[in-house]
């Protein structure tokens, strides 16, 4: 069985190398798994095929110029090792590779821990950033069920303005973290058109959800317990909004990855003059592929750290939709009391 993600591998793509590459196909990325997706990227076939998949590696090709510089670099490293040995320069010239390897052996550890911070905290980053909306995804499902339990039949208009905004909280938070989303188009039968107009119109959409539905339930006739405790889910789905605008306003301190970057460069323009004298001419490929290992933990690093952008928020944001339109999609014999009698039934053996 191929691994899961051989046919995003397989696809055709347009011809597009570096950052353009890495925009364009971050789409791709929002992968959502099943129990088959599993069985299939713990398949041992994986290791066989992503190393013959290389050549088509976003991450690969994603590090084109820094690549070509390196490779650059080898060559200068070959033809000066080369012209040494040669004859060809001047003997007071040093060696190559021999003070380099000192570098080496003081600065590893160092380049090590800056490599592991940043792919850490980038998928922190990533982590919280699909735990805040597992909880908008719960706390959407809370508020629908609540309000199919507890608002009668004489207010089936405010159940069902519930169970159309619960969800168009989603769908606008993730327009809201994106680039290039069209939420009038995610909103199309979900909400009324005059709805959507008032939305569209709002200057903070998100937050204007929330102000909906806590307006809905202030008007609504139940127990306060169930009031308080649908405001509690509103308080949270307001904690989930704040929290995605600070991970996606606040990046990890820019410092870390300037100082990432230029430590990198050093490293990998020193790595062919280091290699020469061992290696040869097998210097090049030996620092390209040395380098594409290390500028790619980098790079998957700064990749995750905005997480909106990869996470599967469309299928997220339509499972919400999805759960709560089965239950307001009806009335008389499939009406809210619909699952409660189904249980009675199934106690009573029928």
């Amino acid at each position: 069985m191929p691994p899961a993600d051989s046919a995003s591998s397989s696809a055709a793509r347009p011809v597009l190398l570096g950052d353009a590459l890495m925009e364009t196909s971050r789409p791709e990325l929002r992968a959502v798994f099943d129990i088959e997706s599993w069985e299939a990227l713990r398949h041992t076939d994986r290791y066989f095929h992503h190393m013959l998949d290389t050549h088509r590696s976003r991450v690969l090709l994603g590090m084109a110029k820094p690549l070509a510089y390196v490779a650059a670099a080898s060559a200068v490293a070959c033809a000066c090792g080369a012209a040494m040995q040669a004859g060809l320069l001047p003997a007071f010239l040093p060696a190559l590779g021999g003070q380099l390897k000192e570098f080496f052996n003081l600065t590893s550890f160092a380049l090590s821990l800056l490599l592991v911070f940043r792919t850490n905290s980038s998928y922190g980053r990533w982590e919280e950033g699909r735990r805040l909306w597992g909880q908008v995804l719960n706390r959407t499902r809370d508020i629908c069920r609540l309000g199919l339990a507890w608002v009668g039949e004489e207010e089936r208009h405010l159940r069902a303005l519930l169970l159309r905004w619960a969800p168009a909280f989603s769908k606008s938070l993730m327009c809201h973290l994106r680039k290039g989303e069209d939420l009038r188009q995610e909103l199309e039968g979900l909400l009324l058109p005059h709805e959507i107009e008032g939305l569209m119109q709002a200057q903070h959409r998100p937050n204007y959800v929330l102000q909906v539905l806590t307006h809905a339930v202030r008007a609504a006739r139940v127990p306060d317990r169930i009031v308080l405790r649908v405001h509690d889910s509103l308080a949270q789905l307001e904690d989930a909004l704040g929290g995605c605008e600070r991970l996606l306003q606040t990046p990890v301190p820019l410092f870390y990855t300037r100082l990432t970057s230029r430590f990198l460069m050093t490293w990998v323009t020193a790595l062919p003059f280091v290699l020469w004298p061992t290696c040869g001419f097998l210097a090049t490929p030996l620092s390209l592929l040395i380098s594409f290992l290390l500028l790619g933990i980098d790079k998957i690093g700064v990749s995750i750290e905005e997480p909106f952008s990869i996470l599967a928020l469309s299928d997220i944001a339509n499972t919400g939709a999805a759960n709560a339109a089965p239950a307001g999609a009806g009335g008389g014999s499939h009406g809210p009391a619909a699952p409660l009698r189904m249980a009675m039934l199934v106690g009573d053996g029928v």
